[in-house]
């Protein structure tokens, strides 16, 4: 595993296995889910036929440059993750406060 800013790069078929939930491994349409996924994750650097006729039927072939994007992409997705769970115990904290606030009693 290669370490950029001591953050491991990303590999293709791991960010899929990540982050492309609508459809299981195996499963039809899988590969161009995962293509479309790496299409968005590379910011269009790479397109889906680009992704699709160069880089391997398991991604092998893709180029270096990728492995960057893709790690910041996961980055990206892990921060979007966590900042909308955070956001729904935040909108639940603040609910159960103002259910006690004696400042909503007043108003």
């Amino acid at each position: 595993m290669d370490v950029v800013n001591g953050l491991p790069l990303m590999e293709p078929l791991e960010y899929c296995r990540r982050w492309v939930t609508t459809v299981e491994p195996g499963e039809r349409g899988y590969r161009a889910e995962c293509i479309r996924a790496l299409e968005k994750a590379t910011f269009g650097v790479y397109k889906f036929d680009t992704i699709n006729r160069n880089w391997g039927a398991e991604f092998e072939r893709r180029p270096e440059s990728a492995l960057e994007l893709l790690r910041v992409a996961n980055m990206l997705n892990e921060l979007d993750t966590g900042l909308e769970a955070l956001n729904t115990s935040v909108a639940e904290v603040l609910a159960k406060v103002k259910q006690v606030s004696p400042r909503s009693k007043q108003d």
